[in-house]
């Protein structure tokens, strides 16, 4: 096995010759990974501020519907009692016309 001396030499020929360019690549790796971490990090934001729009939308999607179902059973409430008004109406005036036929 190699002594340190010599372990130590063969370490000083290697930064002689790619020295610079594992510092570079160094550099290059620890930009790399500061991009994607700062990508990481925008990307959790959006996700949270998307779920948070969709949540309101959904909240006020829901209202909207709620409201306008509530309208629609109004709506539909109201015909029906002009639906029994003219049954009524109808009733009554068979009512005249028997009357009538009888005081004939």
């Amino acid at each position: 096995m190699a002594s340190e001396s010599e372990l130590s030499k063969l370490q000083a020929v290697k930064e002689l010759i790619f020295g610079q360019e594992i510092q570079d690549y160094d550099a290059e790796f620890k930009s790399i990974h500061k991009q994607l971490a700062e990508n990481k990090a925008k990307n959790e934001e959006d996700t949270l501020n998307q779920q948070k729009a969709l949540e309101q939308l959904e909240k006020a999607i829901t209202g909207r519907i709620d409201r306008l179902e509530l309208e629609l059973i109004k709506r539909i409430t109201a015909l029906d009692n002009k639906k029994a008004d003219r049954a009524k109406l109808g009733k009554m005036l068979i009512q005249i016309g028997e009357k009538l036929q009888d005081n004939s």
